[in-house]
């Protein structure tokens, strides 16, 4: 007889060491059951808090958290709900205990936020130099220690650092928007309308990009297409009166510093499932410049960020007369009228390898322009894909990444975002330097849809 059965005899069951060891097995299997369940749940909880950017919810949380085990990840994620929450004091308050001793540069960078929207600029810049000397490849620090630089006038300084941040892949929108910033100060006007054209073009609304192109466009002295501009996009009710004010005032007056915020509308925003799908967009951190004039009191933000309007006529700088103002004002209105209703809706992707190739495939429901999709060569080995205003299939984003995830010879990572204007962005690394050669593929099988494919293949040395 074994082991095992001697020790399963019923007397053997019976005795009261045995009924301990048993007891005390069953109570710790409870408690890690127990244990899990309550972290699901609370997972669960913080998921739902941040998509629909409820943040006095994810602050109790997070206090709830922090008062079981108090952690510097737990407290760098309670600072950032604080912040925002615009609540800047409360960030100092639960980062000062670790502040000087931690060796994480995004907690450096969120301090280098809050001290230099306290008005504390030196004291943001000692920060950030801090998280660049821990991670010098970190964008985000160079791109904030940039706009830190520009609220002191060092335009140079600035300027070197939004271009270490393109170096070092962060967000390239935000960077040229800064950079379009930064020529408006030198009065570079021309410049800064190009810069923001591209942000303009690729369907981005952004209050504060729809600012500084007003702004732009006053100065180029392109008056009737700044008020149709103004209309278009509800800027102003009384446009004469506004563009008049900005053609007065000189950038270092009109600018104002403000970091993108969430309206007190989200903030008070509770806890709702039909919104519990959305996009967390942790944007709330990076600092931005919008245009305003002093005494502007009919400036609204009611800008829909589904709108589509381009502008394709507003290309060329060259000066023209009054009357080609005119036309491009008409031109811009009827555009205006007919482009805000366009959008791709994607209805499938699929991917596969070729002897050469690997192939990612968009079926779509009207057929992608040029103007429709953009690729961007990050690295030789990092690419991004973005589609604008697009409407993805019912099974949402994660399963466009599982599909071209499913090619794993040449792909090493997919990720997808969807962003509030509705552009579908995919960042794909590949195993070995690669190119991208794009085509459109014709009428799928059934000629109910088109199939545009995008082929990664092997960089030749």
């Amino acid at each position: 007889m074994n082991y095992f059965s001697r020790c399963c005899k019923s007397r053997r069951l019976l005795e009261p060491k045995f009924m301990v060891v048993c007891s005390m097995l069953l109570f710790v299997v409870g408690c890690q059951n127990s244990t899990l369940k309550y972290d699901v749940n609370e997972q669960q909880k913080i998921y739902i808090n941040e998509t629909t950017k409820n943040y006095g919810g994810l602050i109790e949380l997070y206090k709830q958290r922090l008062q079981r085990a108090d952690t510097e990840d737990t407290r760098h994620k309670l600072a950032r709900a604080y912040y925002q929450s615009n609540d800047f004091q409360a960030v100092k308050r639960v980062l000062e205990p670790i502040i000087k001793k931690t060796k994480n540069d995004g907690i450096l960078i969120l301090y280098g936020h809050v001290e230099s929207r306290l008005g504390h600029n030196d004291t943001a810049l000692e920060y950030l130099n801090k998280a660049i000397e821990i991670n010098s490849k970190n964008g985000e620090a160079y791109n904030v220690k940039g706009i830190v630089l520009l609220k002191k006038r060092q335009y140079d300084a600035a300027r070197y650092a939004f271009n270490e941040a393109r170096e070092n892949f962060y967000d390239e929108n935000k960077v040229t928007n800064n950079l379009a910033m930064l020529s408006i100060l030198n009065k570079e006007y021309s410049e800064a309308y190009k810069q923001l054209n591209i942000l303009y073009t690729k369907g981005y609304r952004d209050p504060t990009i729809l600012h500084n192109l007003l702004f732009t466009l006053v100065k180029l002295d392109k008056m009737q297409l700044a008020k149709s501009f103004c209309l278009a996009h509800k800027l102003s009710n009384e446009p004469d009166i506004l563009v008049q004010e900005l053609k007065r005032i000189e950038p270092i007056d009109a600018i104002k510093f403000n970091e993108v915020k969430p309206s007190q509308s989200d903030i008070q925003k509770q806890y709702t499932t039909e919104k519990a799908a959305g996009q967390l967009a942790f944007n709330n951190t990076e600092a931005e410049v919008v245009i305003k004039s002093k005494n502007q009191t009919k400036l609204t933000n009611s800008t829909k960020s589904g709108s589509n309007v381009k502008l394709s006529n507003m290309t060329k700088l060259d000066s023209t007369d009054s009357s080609t103002n005119v036309a491009s004002t008409s031109t811009f209105q009827k555009q205006t009228d007919k482009t805000t209703t366009t959008q791709s809706t994607i209805l499938a992707v699929r991917s596969g390898e070729h002897g050469k190739f690997s192939r990612i495939t968009f079926e779509t429901e009207a057929k992608l322009s040029n103007k429709s999709y953009k690729i961007e060569k990050i690295s030789p080995t990092e690419f991004k894909l973005s589609f604008y205003d697009v409407t993805l299939p019912s099974e949402g984003i994660d399963k466009i990444i599982k599909r071209i995830s499913g090619s794993e010879r040449d792909f090493a990572t997919v990720k997808g975002t969807l962003t509030a204007e509705k552009t579908l962005i995919l960042e794909i690394k590949t195993k070995q330097n690669s190119i991208v050669k794009d085509f459109y593929a014709g009428p799928n099988s059934k000629g109910k849809a088109h199939c545009f494919a995008f082929d990664f293949y092997l960089e030749k040395k």
